[in-house]
């Protein structure tokens, strides 16, 4: 256990760049809720909140699928596999370390709604079930991702990955709402997007359990993959 956090941790610390220019928008958020009258501009700051929760889903994508691929280029890979560390560990602190990534930014996006949001009679409760709801999504989204970067570069494995979760959202839309439940990612992102004061958030418990069981079921099957991956070959 101690190696996988061990390198989930350096994975989220050299992701500090892109946390902290994601953090900059929550700052914004922060910022109009002090220069505004939040009772009159309670939409609009709803509308940054979103926004915002928008990011973090994007770059949990980006986060995953570029994750091997910097580490095969820099070669730090065969240092830390040749250290007794099983490449399914390997994989499960990247997993983690994504998961980290994104819930600092949804804990502080949370904090900052909570105040600002709070303060407009949105629900508090309701701010951080969304907030949970967009870490699930965050973390489904990222593993899958990651499970493509095991043989893509980031480009591939980025669009991979949007026709993956995509498909799910296209086949809700046209033969039913169950079908967006097969990976719910944009599920759980439409249960943000759609929050309103009149109707804070309607997705339940059940959807969120679900994003965690495919989250292990890809991580299990990008381990399989990455089995037979020979990391020995530079990439460019």
């Amino acid at each position: 256990m101690k190696p996988v956090l061990l390198i989930a941790i350096n994975f989220a610390r050299e992701q500090r760049w892109p946390i902290l220019t994601l953090l900059l928008w929550v700052l914004l958020l922060a910022f109009l809720g002090l220069v505004t009258d939040i009772h009159r501009e309670r939409e609009d700051l709803l509308f940054v909140f979103k926004q915002d929760a928008v990011y973090v889903l994007a770059f949990s994508v980006f986060f995953g699928g570029s994750a091997i691929y910097n580490e095969r280029r820099s070669r730090r890979i065969l240092g830390v596999l040749s250290k007794a560390v099983g490449r399914q560990q390997y994989l499960s602190g990247l997993v983690l370390g994504v998961t980290i990534a994104c819930a600092v930014y949804c804990f502080a996006l949370g904090m900052t709604g909570s105040w600002t949001l709070g303060s407009a009679s949105f629900p508090i409760s309701h701010v951080w079930f969304l907030m949970v709801c967009l870490l699930a999504a965050c973390a489904l989204a990222g593993t899958v991702a990651l499970m493509f970067s095991t043989f893509l570069n980031p480009f591939f494995a980025a669009g991979a990955t949007a026709i993956v979760l995509g498909f799910p959202a296209l086949a809700g839309h046209l033969l039913g709402p169950r079908w967006g439940l097969v990976i719910p990612v944009w599920e759980l992102g439409a249960t943000v997007i759609n929050s309103s004061f009149d109707s804070p958030g309607s997705a339940s418990w059940l959807v969120v359990g679900l994003a965690g069981a495919e989250t292990v079921a890809f991580w299990l099957l990008s381990a399989r993959i990455f089995a037979y991956v020979d990391i020995a070959v530079a990439v460019e």
